[in-house]
């Protein structure tokens, strides 16, 4: 299964090459939280989860040894009705990237903090920048519809994202003749841990008004609040500490294998919003 880094990366990814996912997303920072929220309540990746959730609710999967979760029933479910009630389509947002609401940046945290603590050394240059905008405040019913949608469409990403990885591995797995064990289980997440280690991030959720109004507001089960900010603080160490080897030595997958992947990964997504949105 991909983990977080995966998924962070995944996000950044599709932000930078600006496809129909870059075009209709508006708050960025609601579309990275929601590019996490199927993990958090099976409980791996959050800890303190209280009462988890099973996989097979979560994911919309049928279990079994590579489960792979039904996309295209939580895109119909919850993506398709938010997006018919604002009458979103790929391109068709009329945000300016001025207007978009942004996900934090690990490199200009670092940066603000750095400045904080050592002025001297940033005599005469320009002032830090301070992550934030007059929209995280914004709490409105229209802009939380729209944060929504955002948070919705982030979901469906990761469900998708592991569906395909999924389908990718079985085919994989097939064609070398192999078969599901809890030995295949260990090399294969192994694999997916060098991988994902090995991906710069910068990308982190924010923790706004506007961000936990909207997560509340998830519609397939509830969220607490405790559980929004112990994700960001996951997600957070995630990628301040995502610094692996450069050149992993796999033990089950293959190099080729993750690059076609992931990058299959970002033109199914970019292809899918272009595709079902009206």
């Amino acid at each position: 299964m991909p983990s977080w880094n995966i998924h962070i990366a995944q996000t950044e990814r599709l932000f930078q090459r600006g496809g129909a996912v870059a075009r209709t997303v508006v708050d960025r920072n609601a579309f990275l939280f929601g590019s996490l929220i199927p993990d958090i309540y099976v409980g791996y990746m959050t800890p303190a989860i209280r009462e988890p959730i099973p996989y097979r609710i979560t994911h919309f999967a049928t279990p079994s040894h590579i489960p792979k979760p039904r996309e295209g029933e939580f895109w119909d479910t919850y993506v398709a009705p938010a997006a018919e009630r604002l009458g979103v389509h790929p391109g068709g947002c009329a945000a300016s990237e001025a207007d978009r609401i942004p996900a934090a940046s690990l490199r200009v945290e670092q940066d603000y903090v750095s400045r904080s603590h050592y002025p001297q050394r940033y005599e005469g240059a320009e002032p830090p920048v301070w992550q934030a905008v007059s929209a995280d405040d914004d709490v409105s019913p229209a802009a939380l519809e729209r944060s929504l949608f955002d948070l919705l469409l982030g979901t469906w990403s990761h469900l998708m994202a592991d569906n395909l990885w999924n389908t990718r591995v079985n085919e994989f797995l097939d064609a070398h003749g192999g078969k599901p064990s809890e030995e295949f289980r260990i090399k294969k997440q192994g694999d997916f841990d060098l991988f994902g280690k090995a991906l710069p991030l910068d990308l982190i959720p924010r923790a706004t008004p506007r961000l936990i109004a909207t997560v509340r507001a998830f519609p397939q089960y509830e969220i607490d609040e405790q559980a929004i900010l112990t994700t960001i603080g996951v997600a957070h160490e995630t990628v301040r500490t995502n610094h692996g080897d450069e050149n992993p030595r796999y033990r089950l997958l293959t190099s080729d294998f993750f690059e076609h992947v992931f990058a299959e990964n970002l033109d199914a997504a970019d292809e899918a919003v272009a595709k079902r949105l009206p």
